[in-house]
């Protein structure tokens, strides 16, 4: 008898947390041409024009577990971002992972926006991989003003 007395909380906690999950999943759809916001950087600076074209940049931050890099590639056409590009470069699996998540929700973020709209910071969980975005982009388009 004592074991069914334990075994009926622990099957509530479970479909409690059953549903939970379910409901997690539940999302509603935005609209086609809605963005999602990003946390702009605290003193972000906006970036300055550039011409149309595709230019590439690194930038590093610094992580918990180190130094980290990560790659961009932007394309820019009328003064807006038609295209990003963001190879993760960590070397610690950690930041890997989170370079990898931020490379896929970034796109999202930035396209559509003229250079001085880019402002990333915190996204997809990532709380310092855009500070290095925020690097190799401007390095990418001071580059590409030399």
């Amino acid at each position: 008898m004592p074991a069914r007395r334990r075994s009926r909380p622990t099957l509530r906690v479970a479909a409690g947390l059953g549903a939970g999950l379910a409901l997690t999943g539940c999302t509603v759809a935005a609209p086609a041409d809605a963005r999602p916001a990003a946390e702009p950087r605290a003193g972000h600076t906006p970036l300055a024009p550039a011409a149309d074209g595709t230019y590439s940049g690194s930038g590093s931050y610094e992580t918990p577990g180190g130094r980290q890099q990560i790659d961009v590639t932007v394309v820019l056409a009328d003064g807006v971002v038609t295209g990003v590009r963001v190879d993760p470069a960590a070397t610690n699996a950690t930041s890997l992972r989170f370079q990898e998540r931020f490379a896929s929700a970034v796109v999202d973020s930035v396209v559509g926006r003229t250079l001085d709209e880019v402002a990333v910071d915190r996204l997809a969980g990532s709380s310092s991989t855009g500070a290095g975005f925020m690097a190799a982009l401007e390095r990418a388009v001071r580059d590409a003003r030399a």
